[in-house]
């Protein structure tokens, strides 16, 4: 097991993909979706085949510097460079200023993700491989995500 803080570009979240070749990734970031401050979203991302002008706009926008889960999802997948099986867990922020601290919110969310992620790293042990729920093939649409009890 390995965690890494992936903050920069998305192309080089997939040349690092590509180097280790992890059986399962877990990713967990901060999402504006419109949802109450600290909702955490579980979302099982199914690898889709992707349109070659798709990657290459994603390609663009990453090389630009911008970075977010769905941008790394949509590099690492066009690149294939993405895990099979592989998680992402969406914060919604109560707060995207810049801030030394984490909102009451974003306090109580990171708990409750940490608990999360040991849970995905428990059934993945059990499993051999990772989660086994089956899910849509990665999308941006809202129903492909469910927020987590």
């Amino acid at each position: 097991m390995l965690v890494e803080e992936l903050h920069y570009g998305a192309v080089a979240v997939a040349q690092r993909l590509e180097d280790l070749r992890p059986d399962l990734l877990i990713l967990v970031g901060a999402v504006v979706s419109g949802r109450p401050p600290g909702t955490v979203v579980r979302r099982v991302v199914a690898q889709a085949p992707r349109d070659p002008a798709e990657v290459q706009r994603a390609v663009g926008d990453a090389v630009t510097g911008y970075v977010g889960i769905d941008l790394v999802l949509e590099v690492a997948a066009g690149l294939g460079a993405l895990p099979k099986q592989t998680i992402a867990f969406e914060v919604e922020p109560a707060n995207v200023e810049p801030s030394e601290t984490l909102s009451a919110e974003g306090a109580a969310a990171l708990e409750r993700v940490l608990g999360l992620v040991r849970e995905e790293l428990r059934a993945g042990r059990d499993s051999g491989a990772g989660s086994p729920d089956a899910a849509p093939p990665m999308s941006r649409r809202p129903e492909s995500r469910r927020p987590t009890s």
